[in-house]
């Protein structure tokens, strides 16, 4: 008789099936997210969780020209995970009632802040497939078109650079390399959306995260493949331990980890790499802090 798998107390906090097809078919992309339906384990703070989408070929993705009353991130990065600085498309962005047009042609952070007009955003030129992460610091989407605020004193601004961040790309003592937020000035972000994030490009086996710890905020983890015309691709394994009990869970395929507040995680443990992955973490809040399973003798 086969063995019955053992079931695992903290398995609900690992969803699995998170590639899908990108918001319309005759784009031709991939996107991964936590999607929706897990009222039960991200809690109602912290439901600003981000989306990637992997661009394959030119198209028009945001129009028209509007704004927002909360922060949206957008980081565009290249799919070569041996060089991340690589990226070889034509990004255009529109900021700003004036419609003025900024090009983005290399690994790039842009931060849309609460009341700045924004968009079309145009995928003018795709020479190889490249991703973008865009995440609102909202629960609930909503946004006002150009025009339709009737209330709104507008301030100009001699240039809209300053939301447009570059020389985002770092090196990693692992190895390998890696995109954030921390590349960010602090006076761009808003104080309600000055969360940590930083996506890693993965390349060899090494201890990420130790030892056993909580925090008093949800962390997420986003593991994917690194093929940017098959998303689904994952040749790796990762030891990812839940618990007091340092119960072990096995990553091999693409997964968001989701992490209340409260609840003990680590050590974190990319045991096989065959092929380079990408790690997004992110956690919901400006500055990071832990107590650790066992404390850490000095």
């Amino acid at each position: 008789m086969a063995r019955k798998k053992k079931e695992l107390k903290y398995e609900k906090y690992f969803l699995r099936d998170v590639i899908t097809d990108g918001l319309r078919k005759e784009w031709g992309g991939q996107a991964i997210s936590a999607g929706r339906g897990h009222d039960d384990i991200i809690p109602a703070n912290a439901r600003a969780v981000p989306a990637i989408t992997v661009i394959r070929k030119p198209y028009m993705f945001h129009e028209p020209t509007h704004k927002h009353m909360f922060t949206e991130y957008f980081i565009f990065f290249g799919s070569n995970p041996m060089d991340m600085h690589e990226f070889d498309a034509d990004v255009e962005y529109t900021f700003g009632a004036e419609r003025e047009k900024h090009v983005i042609n290399r690994p790039t952070i842009v931060i849309a802040a609460p009341g700045v007009y924004h968009c079309p955003l145009n995928y003018a030129r795709v020479g190889k497939p490249f991703y973008c992460l865009e995440m609102f610091m909202t629960t609930g989407y909503s946004g006002v078109d150009l025009g339709e605020d009737l209330n709104e004193i507008r301030v100009p601004e001699p240039s809209y650079n300053r939301y447009f961040i570059q020389d985002v790309i770092k090196d990693n003592k692992w190895g390998g390399e890696g995109i954030g937020l921390s590349a960010v000035p602090e006076h761009i972000i808003p104080a309600g959306a000055r969360i940590t994030l930083g996506l890693t490009a993965v390349r060899k086996p090494y201890m990420f995260h130790a030892p056993t710890h909580k925090h008093n905020f949800t962390e997420f983890f986003y593991f994917f493949g690194s093929n940017p015309m098959d998303m689904k691709e994952f040749d790796a394994e990762i030891e990812f331990y839940f618990g007091e009990e340092k119960e072990k869970h096995i990553i091999n395929s693409p997964t968001v980890v989701v992490i209340p507040p409260g609840i003990f995680h680590c050590p974190l443990n990319y045991v096989k790499v065959n092929k380079p992955f990408y790690c997004l973490e992110m956690f919901m809040t400006s500055k990071y802090t832990g107590t650790d399973l066992v404390p850490q003798m000095r």
